[in-house]
């Protein structure tokens, strides 16, 4: 009950002029062990209606890594002027705001509104998109139909209102090479995982009252994606931000960071600490029974409680193998000391550049269990994860991606002794994302299957360029995009038979985890 009496407290002393209400709208990534909200004001992992944590794991369970987070950042103009945006519970208003910027560097309500969606798409739906030989309306996937990329001519926001769209925005498979997304000439969204979230927020909207700084005037084009392997990537929810600087002015010694209330289960008694070598934010129990001081509120872990992490697998400066340092982490309470919750831009600066509240530097332990070997109390712990200092020139972009990660039998205090099972899932994240490819290259023109007979009357031979793996599925679909057939694709040759039917076109499809491989059937 604690967050939902202090937020419900704070909205009570909320000014009547504020009129422009806050959209609530939000859809989570849950493709794998992990279900965790977004939500259309950059933040995340909670539900601003219930007022309740919404950063399940397990993903069935009732039970929560996190409370609530939110990409923060600040920044100098040329003439020193500092930029501040940063979102936490909404008690004190907004600095983001769903959709993109006019030219003006400005986003009015009436087009936030339009744009308070997060569009969803998954593996699934590109590959019956694929399957299709003609598309049209009917037989094209809504999700893919309606992803807001450039010049797409069917791009819905909110309640389904028409969206023009005239620049960059969700990432495409450009089919033809024209520069425009048009989904009935075969363009699909360029997605990663089992399934992936798309939104745009921007810092310059109707209000900018959070922090009361001066905006930055930035744009951020919002990805979260998660895959389902069966392995450690199954533990792991990616979220992916590319920040463009439309203010028409130069920043220096921009920091951009993620703020996390992370309240890992019962939230009186967690530990918090950073490991350096994977620019991790690591949250862990304080004890190895889980609200046991408590009498086990609902929802707590109780006994081997997990560990949670954040660690960056991409920030501003990274380039070929060469990784730049973490900015900073930073502690701070719930209550309004020195180094307690910030209230103005200056205090939400300080915090994302290793400082308290007053600007003086914060000291952390050399251990990255270090609150578990001082002895220090229990309690309701937050932090904010930073990138090193940059440059963002006026037009120019930066991208950086954080990584969620969960090792489910970490155990708490005095048990865990050190965090190599969070680390072993970081790997997986690091690896993974450095590896990984997108469905633009997994369904490449090029990937075909060899289908012979063609055409063919009683049966047909379907040969994949490589013996699947465990996972894989084979499936047929007719020329008005129908599935007839599914079924396993655990060999590199399979024979079908066909005898009974319809004659006509089919599309043979296979899926894997990182494939998309298609093939032409002609029943005669």
């Amino acid at each position: 009950m604690k967050k939902i009496l202090i937020t419900l407290s704070c909205l009570l002393c909320m000014p009547m002029s504020y009129a422009q209400h806050a959209f609530s709208v939000m859809d989570s990534i849950d493709a794998n062990r992990i279900n965790a909200a977004v939500l259309v004001h950059g933040d995340m992992w909670w539900n601003p209606v219930t007022l309740r944590a919404h950063c399940k794991f397990p993903a069935d369970s009732k039970k929560h890594v996190g409370f609530a987070a939110a990409l923060w950042m600040s920044a100098y103009d040329d003439a020193g002027q500092l930029h501040v945006s940063a979102q936490t519970y909404r008690q004190n208003g907004n600095d983001y705001w769903p959709g993109p910027l006019d030219a003006s560097g400005a986003l009015d309500y009436a087009t936030s509104e339009q744009w308070a969606k997060i569009w969803k798409v998954r593996r699934s739906d590109v590959a019956l998109h694929l399957s299709n030989i003609m598309h049209h309306t009917g037989n094209t996937p809504e999700a893919i139909l309606t992803w807001p990329a450039k010049g797409n001519a069917y791009a819905a926001g909110k309640d389904g209102v028409p969206l023009t769209i005239t620049e960059d925005m969700a990432p495409f498979v450009d089919v033809n090479g024209d520069g425009t997304y048009q989904p009935l000439k075969g363009d699909y969204p360029d997605i990663k995982g089992e399934q992936t979230l798309f939104w745009v927020f921007s810092d310059n909207g109707p209000s900018h009252d959070e922090t009361s700084g001066k905006p930055l005037k930035v744009q951020v084009h919002a990805l979260a994606y998660a895959y389902k392997r069966n392995t450690l990537i199954d533990y792991v929810v990616y979220h992916d931000y590319t920040v463009i600087n439309k203010s028409g002015q130069d920043y220096e010694n921009m920091r951009m960071g993620i703020w996390e209330d992370v309240d890992l289960g019962y939230y009186l008694d967690d530990f918090i600490g950073f490991d350096s070598a994977h620019r991790m934010a690591v949250t862990y129990n304080g004890t190895n029974d889980d609200g046991g001081f408590a009498g086990h509120p609902v929802n707590s872990y109780g006994s081997t409680p997990p560990a949670v992490g954040l660690t960056w697998v991409r920030l501003p400066g990274d380039a070929a193998g060469n990784y730049v340092p973490a900015g900073s982490f930073t502690w701070f309470n719930n209550d309004p000391s020195i180094i307690g919750n910030p209230v103005v831009d200056t205090e939400y600066n300080h915090y994302l550049r290793g400082r308290m509240r007053n600007g003086t530097k914060i000291i952390l332990g050399a251990s990255v269990l270090a609150e578990c070997t001082s002895g220090n109390n229990l309690g309701d712990r937050r932090f904010v994860l930073t990138s090193s200092d940059f440059n963002l020139s006026a037009g120019n972009r930066e991208r950086m991606v954080v990584a969620m990660v969960v090792d489910s039998q970490a155990g708490g205090c005095p048990v865990i002794t050190d965090i190599s099972g969070l680390r072993e899932v970081a790997d997986t994240a690091w690896q993974h994302w450095q590896q990984a490819v997108s469905v633009r290259d997994v369904s490449s023109p090029l990937r075909w299957l060899t289908v012979h007979p063609v055409p063919a009357t009683q049966s047909v031979s379907i040969v994949m360029p490589v013996t699947p793996v465990s996972g894989s599925v084979l499936s047929v679909y007719n020329a008005l995009a129908q599935r007839v057939l599914q079924q396993p694709a655990g060999r590199a040759a399979i024979t079908l038979d066909i005898g009974t039917w319809p004659t006509g076109y089919y599309t043979v499809v296979v899926t894997g985890e990182e494939y998309i491989y298609r093939g032409r059937l002609i029943k005669q």
